[in-house]
């Protein structure tokens, strides 16, 4: 579409007709972000939308925040019936990127009406984490105001869903933070320690926590992993349970909050057995993670491991890896710090690793999610 300048009968104004393009441009930049380098549709600018539509709304289900994304690019974004589609799936995976990392915050919903299981996501107060030599940004303020002092808005490194800043004098950045309110939030709390343990114990004792928990009924909404169905597409994992028997990792869905995710025992697509996750003693672990680090569980001790898949770097000094399926919250974090989520090619996510630390990296692969390498170098 071409801009063109046109002046209403009566008004001395004039109204700029603006393309698609321009109004790209112009809503990158009130993001914050370089429309020369990013379009609306990039992981940055979709991430700042979340955040934005999280400063409104929250708290809110995952379902509502992203419909609230939805329908803020919906005249600015490809009709068709893929490209939605796709864009709903790259807003539900930002939403785990932001929950991921600790912008949003997945607590559970202060309502009495609702069921005590039920969670909704919460922006989180302006934090910051400073990890060796930089400073981790999260969470903002709410109805859309920006956090971040002007003078450091121009030195923010924006990475994938990551906000991040290398300041000259880390002391004096952190002090100015906090005296405009800014929460410091220790290393250690943010990347918490990853669940120790072998597949076997992790299934032996979430078969103790389900055998002590017989129920009947429907259970509305139940959707279950399937163990048998390949690895290496996550989305298509998920079955009904009809006619199914044995245990498996599931989740039901809420009209409001987010899914309710459990162990179950199937007899011919009945439930006979179930438990919520994360299991009793399991503490501070969100259900999602708890569920599927199960799952890992069972697929390495069935003989079918979860895989990652390296491939060619463009550059030297770098890795590129390839995920097939979620992992939890304390992995994700990780490499955050250590590496940079980039875009995924032919998978669910991919994250890109300096050389030098990708063995220590590849050792978390192995021995605490117990995936294996898949070929695709």
């Amino acid at each position: 579409m071409s801009t063109a300048n046109v002046s209403p009968a009566g008004s001395s104004a004039d109204w700029r007709v603006m393309s698609v393009a321009d109004v790209h441009a112009v809503s990158v930049r009130a993001l914050g972000l370089d429309p020369e380098a990013l379009d609306l549709e990039s992981p940055e600018a979709l991430a700042a939308l979340v955040r934005r539509a999280a400063s409104f709304a929250s708290p809110c289900s995952p379902q509502a925040l992203r419909g609230n994304v939805l329908r803020a690019l919906s005249q600015l974004t490809d009709s068709g019936a893929n490209a939605r589609e796709e864009l709903r799936t790259s807003i539900d995976e930002t939403v785990e990127a932001l929950t991921s990392y600790g912008d949003l915050l997945e607590l559970p919903a202060d309502d009495p009406n609702e069921s005590a299981l039920a969670r909704v996501l919460y922006l989180a107060p302006p934090t910051y984490v400073c990890v060796d030599d930089v400073l981790f940004l999260l969470g903002g303020l709410q109805d859309g105001g920006d956090a971040v002092p002007s003078d450091l808005r121009a030195v923010v490194e924006y990475r994938s869903h990551t906000r991040r800043v290398r300041p000259n004098d880390m002391a004096d950045a952190s002090k100015r933070l906090r005296a405009i309110g800014w929460v410091e939030l220790r290393r250690d709390l943010w990347l918490p320690a990853p669940i120790q343990g072998e597949p076997k114990q992790l299934i032996e004792r979430a078969n103790s926590a389900l055998a002590a928990k017989p129920t009947a009924g429907e259970v509305p909404g139940l959707s279950v992993l399937d163990p048998q169905a390949p690895t290496t597409y996550y989305r298509g994992r998920w079955k009904e349970p009809t006619r199914k028997s044995g245990r498996f990792v599931a989740r039901r869905e809420q009209r409001y909050g987010a899914d309710l995710w459990s162990y179950v025992e199937l007899a011919n697509g009945a439930v006979t057995h179930l438990t919520d996750l994360p299991l009793s003693g399991q503490t501070g672990v969100r259900p999602c993670d708890a569920a599927w680090h199960l799952q890992m569980a069972i697929d390495a001790q069935a003989g079918r491991p979860q895989f990652y898949r390296r491939r060619s770097a463009p550059l030297m000094g770098a890795v590129l890896v390839d995920f097939f399926s979620p992992v939890p919250l304390w992995a994700r974090r990780r490499w955050d710090v250590l590496g940079e989520e980039i875009t995924p090619s032919k998978s669910l996510f991919a994250y890109r690793f300096p050389t030098d630390v990708f063995g220590d990296v590849e050792c978390t692969f192995t021995k605490q999610l117990w995936l294996a390498e898949i070929g695709g170098r």
